[in-house]
């Protein structure tokens, strides 16, 4: 209560249990409050709505519960970074929450939040406004003793973790640019407001392990920047909207465990991605998926395209003309030898002489070889 010029306050990583003490509210200057991975327990102190001009708020990985407050929306008007992730914070969001135009960080992943997502998300100017945001901060001490004010001074830059296409990376200099929301692992149930769609420089959108159910918007096509999209486990239906196929820079995209129908979008983007990003998903068909979409042909290896025919073609006729230009020649070689020894008598005489001595030398080897053969035998059985 007695530091009333304390703007930076991080006891974050440390062992605190309790509640969190309602005299923080009093430091109406702080516009920095860290206290990440504790055991804190128990409500949000409304006292902290005195805090008007906080920015940065991280109370992740604690044991926080109740509601989100609406005083958040109400009375934090700077507020730019809300963080109560994995935490035990419970029922619906408040529509008050929209009123954070300056907000373009917000994790409330891993709690048991209920009910849908407000449709007024689109009022969250900063993720709509091109360029990055302020994360470097400088106090410069007002101790009116001093000299020169300025030699004294302090300077910080937000940090942050945030899960980032399916892995967990810290944020520093360039959380400036990363525009994301992260409602994954709830209760939430609904259909996807058109409102998110309209973040036109949001980068992050992580809805996953929730009931959501209906069609994904058609709109989605329109988040031009969207460079991460986890849509996975919940009960989304019908197909996957065309205009998904326009993300250019989508470089991580999960809609597995869904109940999504009907060819994936044809496109170098979505095709890009391995089948695990569409698994889950028993109506879905088309690359990457071996399901074939119907009225598609499956690439048959063993038909021969067009112009394989017609080099068969070709081949075919080759052959055949190669079959009557060998037959064309035997007959003629064949007839011409047979009309020479018709007509040459000497010629025919001298041919049946040859062929004579040739079976008399043949009868000769054969005895000379029958003779061998029966001589062994009949030492083989002396031998025996």
């Amino acid at each position: 209560m007695r530091l009333s010029f304390l703007g930076f306050l991080n006891l974050g990583y440390n062992n605190f249990s309790g509640r969190i003490p309602p005299s923080l509210g009093n430091i109406i200057p702080l516009q920095t409050l860290i206290l990440r991975n504790n055991k804190l327990h128990g409500g949000l102190p409304e006292s902290l709505r005195n805090c008007s001009s906080l920015g940065f708020v991280d109370l992740g990985l604690n044991k926080l519960s109740g509601k989100v407050p609406s005083w958040i929306g109400e009375d934090l008007p700077h507020l730019y970074a809300l963080i109560l992730k994995s935490n035990r914070f419970y029922g619906s969001l408040p529509y008050e929450i929209c009123q954070l135009s300056n907000l373009h960080f917000l994790d409330l992943s891993m709690n048991r939040i209920t009910g849908s997502i407000p449709t007024c998300f689109d009022n969250f100017t900063a993720m709509i406004r091109k360029g990055k945001e302020v994360v470097e901060h400088i106090y410069y001490s007002d101790d009116p003793l001093l000299s020169s004010p300025s030699q004294y001074s302090y300077s910080y830059v937000d940090k942050v973790l945030a899960r980032w296409k399916g892995q967990e990376y810290e944020y520093g200099s360039n959380f400036a640019y990363l525009k994301m929301i992260d409602l994954s692992t709830n209760k939430l149930t609904g259909e996807i407001p058109i409102g998110i769609t309209r973040l036109l420089e949001l980068k992050g959108l992580n809805l996953s392990n929730n009931r959501y159910y209906g069609k994904i918007p058609l709109e989605i096509g329109e988040l031009k920047v969207l460079e991460s999209l986890d849509l996975s486990t919940n009960k989304f239906s019908g197909e996957i909207p065309p205009s998904m196929s326009g993300l250019s820079f989508l470089a991580f995209l999960n809609l597995s465990n869904n109940h999504l129908s009907g060819k994936i979008p044809s496109g170098t983007q979505l095709q890009g991605f391995n089948a695990s990003t569409y698994e889950g998903n028993t109506g879905l068909c088309g690359k990457p998926l071996t399901n074939i979409c119907p009225g598609d042909k499956p690439a048959d290896r063993d038909t021969p395209s067009s112009s394989e025919d017609e080099n068969d073609e070709g081949n075919s006729e080759y052959k055949t003309w190669l079959c009557i230009g060998g037959v064309l020649g035997f007959s003629t070689s064949f007839w011409g030898i047979i009309g020479t020894l018709v007509l040459n008598r000497r010629w025919r005489h001298a041919y049946y002489l040859s062929l004579n001595n040739l079976k008399e030398r043949i009868y000769v080897a054969m005895a000379v070889r029958i003779g061998r053969l029966q001589r062994n035998f009949r030492g083989d059985h002396v031998l025996g």
